[in-house]
């Protein structure tokens, strides 16, 4: 009887790290994306020299960057003649005005998304558009994307809490009917009966703890060691959690529900017997 529960123990467990995995291979496509949208920097070009001082103040205010880089004109000019090979001396550039350069970053997480938006503000304060270049076609095509994913992700969830859900109570119910099953067929013995139902709350605490606890340990212990990044959400683990509580809660019940029935259809009928001799008193009176 033992060696069918830790089957079904050993199945839910290892339904509970097929989830894990999942919600990890969902935490490195965002990831990806907010790499992406992290490796696209805003370029403020600056023509009025009176407006770099406000800008550098207004971003260093901003502790959700990256970085920044402040670059005049001139420095700027350089490396871009030197980059691509250009023909002209460092006299022939001295000659010319160029606007100062702000090169913004920011970090590969959600925290970044909301600084480019602060960013953006304290910009169009003090330059006009068309001298930002904040690269916003690539930018809002991954934005939809991350929002996308996120959808995703929280279907995949509630789709698998819904089917490991069902896979909990109906493979421990189908457990405990089988045995009841042959205990009401007499195939097993009274002293088997009484070793099971002393396992019985040792069963819904295994049940309960050691799948999630099992993978969610193993996870972040592998997080600990280095072996992975810790990118599945913790609210997937969150949601194994409350899935167990739940699913032990609806089979406990069930079970005495069932129990209770069970002692209700053993009872020994009641049976009324007509012409009693306090009856016949009574008709001969």
């Amino acid at each position: 009887m033992n060696a069918r529960f830790y089957l079904i123990l050993l199945l839910l467990s290892l339904l509970f790290g097929a989830w894990t995995y999942l919600a990890h291979n969902q935490g490195e496509s965002v990831k990806a994306c907010y790499q992406e949208l992290s490796s696209l920097p805003v370029y403020a070009y600056v023509a009025d020299t009176t407006h770099v001082e406000p800008i550098k103040n207004g971003l260093q205010g901003i502790s959700s960057l990256q970085g920044f880089e402040h670059e005049t004109g001139y420095q700027a000019a350089l490396e871009l003649i030197e980059a691509y090979g250009l023909p002209l001396s460092d006299e022939m550039v001295a000659t010319y005005r160029f606007p100062d350069l702000f090169t913004i970053t920011f970090p590969a997480d959600k925290a970044g998304i909301g600084a480019k938006a602060r960013v953006m503000d304290l910009l169009r304060v003090h330059l006009p558009e068309e001298d930002i270049d904040a690269q916003m076609g690539a930018y809002g095509k991954l934005l939809e994307e991350l929002d996308r994913l996120s959808h995703r992700n929280l279907i995949f969830n509630i789709f698998a809490s819904v089917l490991l859900f069902l896979i909990f109570i109906f493979s421990r119910i189908s457990y405990e009917l089988h045995i009841y099953l042959k205990q009401k067929r007499q195939l097993i013995s009274v002293v088997d009966v009484m070793r099971h139902n002393k396992l019985n709350a040792a069963h819904s605490w295994m049940m309960l703890l050691v799948p999630g606890a099992l993978v969610s340990g193993l996870y972040y212990l592998g997080v600990y060691l280095g072996r992975w990044e810790n990118l599945a959400s913790w609210w997937s683990f969150a949601s194994m959690g409350a899935l167990s509580l739940i699913a032990t809660l609806v089979i406990f019940f069930s079970l005495r529900v069932y129990e209770h029935d069970a002692i209700l259809s053993n009872e020994e009928p009641v049976v009324v017997l007509g012409d009693t001799a306090a009856d016949k008193e009574v008709d001969n009176a």
